[in-house]
């Protein structure tokens, strides 16, 4: 899959703004995507056998972080904005590839509702970051190993 990062930002972008207008929700933070990602790429490898990304999850203090994510909104909490027409083809490109769009949708449906703190303690839980040094680039041997035994079971149970 390896789609690009930004494109999938902006589909969980579009997703945060639509609920914004729907429910009156917080607006998706950049720790917040982070986190989200962790939860698509692990899937992903499980369910597929390959990255959905090819950007580094990095363990940092409290959670997981991109470092493409963490520049692109330096400095910025709440990272849905103004949804360009790009964020939206972005959105549409990701929502036709049907195995992709599984996947996105069931992280947003079950871990979507958690804020970034809530989020954030949750990954702090899970093996594969609680395993790795902060500053160092999480093995996806081990997000393999736990989301085979750990996640996707938790998944299927909600």
């Amino acid at each position: 899959m390896n789609n690009d990062i930004d494109q999938m930002v902006n589909w969980f972008r579009v997703k945060s703004s639509r609920q914004m207008q729907d429910i009156d929700a917080d607006e998706l933070s950049r720790s917040k995507v982070t986190q989200l990602l962790y939860y698509v790429q692990g899937i992903c490898v499980v369910v597929y056998g390959i990255n959905a990304f090819s950007d580094d999850l990095v363990a940092g203090e409290h959670g997981v972080m991109i470092p493409a994510v963490e520049e692109r909104y330096a400095g910025q909490t709440g990272i849905v904005g103004r949804i360009s027409a790009e964020d939206q083809a972005d959105y549409d490109y990701l929502a036709s590839i049907q195995q992709f769009q599984a996947i996105l949708e069931c992280v947003w449906q079950t871990f979507g509702n958690l804020s970034a703190v809530e989020l954030m303690e949750q990954v702090q839980c899970d093996q594969p970051w609680a395993e790795t040094l902060p500053g160092r680039s999480i093995e996806m041997n081990l997000m393999e190993d736990y989301f085979k035994d750990k996640v996707i079971a938790r998944i299927k149970t909600d």
